[in-house]
């Protein structure tokens, strides 16, 4: 085996960042909460772009309907746990990586531990984890920490980033106690996406609430990686240029749209309003029908 060499490995880094700021990336400490959809993909991506340490989290384990977009999904890592297969990918790429890891996944007995000692937060949980994600945000705000988040939404992503200069993650997505688990995913997906552009194209008879399933592409999730890993190298060299919520970027790559933009009063703003209950009422709609 040829002896590791960090700047050797990750040389062709060299020009988009500087030699001073590869070498704070190999210092840095990033937390992915989640290696499922979008989670491993993240981990790989920003191993090569330098960054030297982890904190990872997720308890499940990888099966056949992951193959079509899940990083470390294929018929030899069926039934392995994702988390120990990613860091093996891991490992394999960056003998020298500092991981430690929470094969429980995030919970409130352990998202400080989670987040201690790193420099940022990536949330990459289930969409339908609607509890978990504000857990994971609210934790790394109190500790001064930035948190970023992408969705992938058919053929495009919906990408955030929420920290103590931004609004609260409850103030932007609107989501209270009272709304049913439905209701809160809807409104998940509204604060990503607030045009719903995917929509357009998207089967309404593939999105099945009850059941926790819906259609995510491997385009999708490619585009959340590239989105989030220059996020990370933003918030990690340059977090003055960081735009946090109620600022929102959506892009759908079979429309050819794009969105960079504030979203005024996040959720609670008068439009958004209005297509959540547009929403509420096909969703109600659809259940009755059922």
């Amino acid at each position: 085996m040829t002896d590791f060499n960090h700047l050797d490995a990750f040389s062709r880094n060299i020009g988009v960042v500087s030699t001073t700021e590869h070498e704070r990336l190999r210092n840095a400490t990033v937390a992915i909460a989640g290696m499922g959809g979008v989670g491993g993909d993240y981990l790989i991506s920003l191993i090569r772009a330098g960054v030297g340490g982890f904190h990872l989290a997720e308890f499940d384990e990888f099966e056949i309907h992951n193959f079509n977009r899940q990083y470390g999904a294929n018929t030899q890592t069926i039934g392995r746990r994702k988390l120990d297969v990613m860091v093996e990918m891991a490992l394999a790429i960056n003998p020298d990586l500092r991981i430690k890891t929470f094969p429980e996944g995030v919970s409130p007995a352990n998202v400080n531990a989670f987040l201690d000692g790193v420099d940022l937060a990536i949330d990459a949980m289930d969409v339908f984890a609607v509890d978990m994600h504000p857990l994971l945000v609210n934790a790394a705000s109190a500790k001064g920490l930035t948190t970023i988040a992408a969705v992938p939404l058919g053929l495009g992503s919906g990408i955030l980033a929420f920290g103590p200069k931004g609004m609260s993650y409850a103030d932007y997505f609107a989501i209270t106690p009272e709304m049913s688990e439905d209701e809160k995913v809807i409104q998940f997906a509204l604060g990503f996406a607030p045009e719903m552009f995917h929509l357009k194209y998207l089967d309404p008879a593939s999105i099945n609430l009850k059941a926790r399933k819906g259609p995510s592409s491997v385009a999708g999730c490619k585009l959340c990686s590239g989105f989030i890993t220059t996020l990370a190298l933003l918030a990690l060299l340059h977090p003055e240029e960081l735009q946090y919520v109620p600022w929102y970027t959506y892009m759908d790559a079979r429309l050819n749209k794009y969105r960079h933009r504030r979203l005024w009063m996040g959720n609670r703003n008068p439009i958004q309003r209005l297509k959540s209950f547009v929403a509420k009422q096909r969703l109600a709609k659809q259940a009755a029908a059922n």
